[in-house]
């Protein structure tokens, strides 16, 4: 008899042990959550995103076509509060608790990762619930381009006390926008150049060549028939 209730008491103390590593374990792994979450339930900004592939070739104000499969990272800091993954169609939805500030971060295998902000800190008369749709047109991955631009965000997202809604920052979204149609000049150009490289050579020619200033032309252009080029000369001494 009491080997059996020696044996249930060494039992039920190793449940109880099992019982705290367990609930320690999941602790040490629980993310943080930096806000209330009972208020991030009842007070949130619903992001309903369309993630598209640029093409080179599409028409002005033609529709791009979805890209799905692409990732959405939420950082709150350092820390990942959330992620998306858009469907077949390209679209996603996910919610930001009130009053933090967050990068959302988007990304695809091949192609080029873009990031935008959004603050959403509302005045206290109006906590409530919001949604905001966005636009992200993804480029596949170009060697030789230059996206140190993108290193920024490509837009910010904020409150509008007078229309009552979240909405670009124009004045931002003016600035950023005059350095990204840098960055699209020269993708247009280097996918030029891939595009009469491809031709070239299934046509049995050499490939096609990097694009040449028109002033370093003129330098590099021999000299006209019937001239000759000038020598160099050395000066004689005098006697």
């Amino acid at each position: 008899m009491k080997k059996k209730l020696l044996s249930v008491q060494l039992s039920l103390l190793s449940v109880f042990f099992l019982f705290i590593s367990s609930n320690s374990f999941a602790q040490a792994g629980k993310k943080p959550v930096p806000f209330d979450s009972a208020q991030a339930a009842t007070y949130y900004l619903e992001m309903r995103g369309t993630i598209n592939r640029f093409v080179v070739e599409a028409e002005k104000d033609a529709r791009l076509p979805p890209l799905g499969g692409a990732s959405l990272h939420v950082f709150y800091g350092t820390t990942e509060y959330t992620t998306a993954l858009t469907n077949e169609k390209g679209k996603c939805t996910f919610r930001l608790p009130l009053n933090k500030t967050f990068k959302i971060q988007v990304s695809k295998f091949g192609y080029v990762t873009k990031y935008f902000e959004v603050n959403t800190k509302v005045p206290p008369p109006n906590m409530s619930t919001y949604t905001f749709n966005f636009d992200v047109d993804l480029f596949e991955d170009t060697k030789k381009l230059d996206v140190t631009v993108l290193k920024k965000p490509i837009a910010k997202v904020t409150f509008d006390v007078i229309y009552q809604r979240f909405q670009y920052d124009e004045a931002y979204t003016g600035r950023i926008n005059f350095e990204i149609k840098k960055m699209y000049k020269q993708y247009f150009e280097l996918q030029k150049q891939q595009a009469d490289s491809i031709a070239a050579f299934k046509n049995g020619g050499p490939p096609a060549g990097p694009i040449e200033d028109k002033d370093d032309k003129k330098k590099k252009s021999p000299p006209a028939k019937g001239t000759t080029p000038a020598k160099a000369t050395t000066p004689t001494k005098k006697k």
